[in-house]
This record gives structure tokens, sequence and C-alpha cells, in this order.
């Protein structure tokens, strides 16, 4: 009897990279990693870096080239699109009338974007940047003195706004929100990094709403909801994205904020486990389930993925981490922020390190901004300080003390 593949649904990140895992830990049986997109696996952070600096092209994002999978006994599918799940005859059914039955699934559907929903969405010269295709399109507009608005001031949002003024553009950014990242960073970081975007010449408005956008094919203005107009000659936005939970409720699997799963990223479905953007997993470190939207998530999810789908029985419980580059500054996060009311800045060197705590002086979070040289090594070891649950000397907040000398 023919073995059954493991098959996962999502060839992103997260499914490439549990794709390799599962190789690397002793599968020895056939893959099948389906993904809806013409192109094959990519990182998406140099999308949004490199590439619009122009150092990298957006075929070598690839993570491994097409040959890989070959070599590697992966069968990998692209544009193709799962119709349903059928669990009962352990299966799923493609769009196109194609079957495969499963061994194990692994549900890596990630987010979807959230639509720019403004009259003129549609115009040429407005992008998201998801795609290697937007990356290329929007870099090849980054000429020096062109006009563009960023719509959102998210990681992406900011990170295409600073590339952009290296590469001698005119930027604005318009966020509805009062604060940049607000779900991710205590507003004092968020003042802090918006403050480095203005000194080098970004106009920033918060609570800034855009009505419409207006051009004869192209786009060539923004329309404000306070009347106000801004010219353009490139518009990106990044107003949210969306788990795919779709597959997994039409299944009959539990979705809340994404699929949810238990410290194995297995769901209640002894056959079917989740990683990724897509994956809502109990976190006994943060007493409560979490779905995380990052590079470093998605790479060890795919990875503790793999090897309990093999019977490994990994626990998945890491502290949260993710960066981000923008200018000569390094934006890094290490835990929770938004479960610390308390947020204590101390300097290192030319930079700035945030502590997060809760009343009870319980280190959720930490967070840098500056050089990667100053905090790098301080946020690893603030990392194992909020795995090992430390405390903070609340007392001891206002004597400036060395950073350390602050746990307790």
């Amino acid at each position: 009897m023919t073995q059954r593949p493991i098959v996962i649904v999502g060839a992103g990140h997260s499914g490439a990279k549990a794709s390799a895992a599962l190789r690397k830990h002793g599968w020895t049986g056939p893959i099948a990693l389906i993904g809806d997109e013409t192109h094959v696996p990519y990182d998406r952070p140099p999308l949004s870096k490199a590439v619009l600096l122009g150092t990298k092209t957006s075929d070598q994002c690839a993570f491994f080239p097409a040959a890989w999978y070959l070599d590697k006994g992966i069968d990998l599918l692209l544009e193709k699109r799962v119709a349903c799940i059928d669990r009962v005859e352990d299966r799923v059914a493609f769009e196109d009338g194609d079957d495969l039955r499963y061994h194990r699934l692994l549900l890596a559907t990630g987010s979807s974007l959230n639509a720019l929903s403004v009259p003129g969405a549609d115009l040429e010269g407005v992008w998201p940047l998801r795609t290697p295709r937007h990356a290329d399109a929007i870099a090849a507009s980054l000429r020096p003195g062109a006009r563009l608005v960023v719509i959102g001031a998210g990681v992406i949002g900011l990170e295409v706004a600073a590339a952009a003024v290296e590469r001698g553009c005119v930027v604005h950014v318009l966020e509805v929100a009062p604060t940049a990242m607000g779900r991710s960073l205590p507003e004092t970081i968020s003042t802090d990094l918006i403050e480095e975007h203005r000194r080098r010449g970004v106009d920033v408005r918060f609570s800034a709403r855009v009505a419409a956008l207006e051009g004869d094919k192209k786009v060539s203005r923004a329309h404000l909801e306070t009347g106000e107009s801004l010219d353009c000659d490139l518009v990106v936005y990044g107003v949210g994205v969306k788990p795919r939970t779709e597959l997994a409720k039409a299944a009959g699997l539990r979705v809340d904020a994404g699929i949810l799963a238990d410290g194995l990223l297995q769901t209640e479905d002894a056959k079917i486990f989740a990683c990724g953007d897509v994956c809502q997993y109990e976190s006994r470190l943060f007493e409560r389930h979490l779905r995380l939207e990052n590079w470093r998530n998605a790479e060890d999810q795919a990875d503790a993925a793999a090897r309990n789908m093999l019977g490994q029985q990994t626990t998945f419980d890491a502290v949260p981490w993710f960066w981000s580059n923008q200018y000569d500054l390094t934006l890094q996060v290490a835990g929770m922020p938004a479960l610390g009311g308390l947020t204590i800045v101390r300097k290192v060197g030319s930079s700035r390190l945030y502590l997060s705590a809760g009343r009870d002086g319980r280190l959720w979070a930490a967070s840098g901004l500056g050089s990667v040289r100053d905090i790098a090594a301080p946020i690893r070891q603030l990392k194992e300080a909020i795995a090992a649950r430390r405390l903070v000397n609340i007392a001891a907040m206002s004597d400036q003390n060395t950073l350390f000398e602050l746990l307790a």
C-alpha cells in the first residue's frame, strides 16, 4: 500500500520551512506542499527593504530554488487551491477537481491583505506590498523626487517610507490611529520611532483618513477627509491582514482569531496541525492563546510542527520576537508589550531599551531602538528573563540603575 503524504496547505514561509524540517527530522515519506501563488516560496522581509533599495532582486528572495524541492522529494504544487478538507476520509479536495489523501495535514495558510476600500484604489500606481511583483513595481517607481503616499504606519508602511527616503523620494505617511504600530509597541517607543522618521523628512500624520484617490488612469492625488489633498506619483498601502481560516472553519475545526491549537500546534483533530500567521496556539508562558505575525514565529513554528507531526512531542512556547530595519536603525521587540502597563526606558550607548512590566513587576516585554550593536545582546538576555518570568524591581525604577540591576 502506497504511503500517504504529509500534506502542507500553504507554501509561504512557515509551510516551506516545515517541508524542509520534515526531511531534517527524519520523515522519508512523500510530502506535498500546496500553494496558490505562481512563485516558489519566498522570504518576505527583504521585499520591503533590500528589494526596494535595489540591493537584492525579488528572485533572490526565494528560500530554495525549484530544483531543491525536486532533490528533496517534495511535491511542490503551485497555483493550486484547496476547496475543502474531508476529515472523515483524511483528504483535501482541490478546486480543479483533484484530491489528495493525507497521513498528516499541516495548515500553514497564512494571512491575506485587507483591501484598501476607498474610491480610486484601483488606479495604476496604487500598490500593497506582499509579493515579489508588488515589490518590483514599487521599487521601479522609487526615483529621486518621486512623491509617495504611504497609507498605514505599520511595520511595512514604515519600512517602505524609510527605503523611499533613502532613494530620494518625498514621503507622506498617513495613519488612521493616534499612534504607529499600536498593537505591537508601547507608546513611548512608537513616539521615538516616528521622531526618527520626521527627523529624516517624512511627513507622518496620525488620525488621518484618506477619503479618495484621484488620477487619470494613474494615481496623482490623495484626498483626505479633512479636505486637504496631497499630490503623489505612487501610493503604497498596508492596512492590516486577516488570517486565512476559511478552510479550517469549513472543516469544523475550532477557530477564534486564528486556528486554535495546543502547545504542540495540534488542532482538536489529532491528524491536523497549524503553524505560522494562521495559528492561534496555547502559550502557558503568556497564559493565553497567541497568534503572531512575524518571521521568527513562522520559522520556529514550522520546525516544531514538523517534529510534532512525526510524534516527537515538542512543546512550542517561545518568547515572541520580531525586528524591523529602518534607515540605519534596528527595532527589536521581545515578548508582549501590550501586557505591560509600565514602560521603563534606559539608554544604552546611543540607543534605547524599553522594558514593559506589569503592575506586579513581572517583565512581559523588552524592546530596543537604535544600533544593532547596542541592543542585540541586551535583548537576547532580556528575552531569557521574560522566559524565566523574572520581575522588575519597581522601587528601583527612578534610580537610573544599569539595566540588569532592575531585574529582581
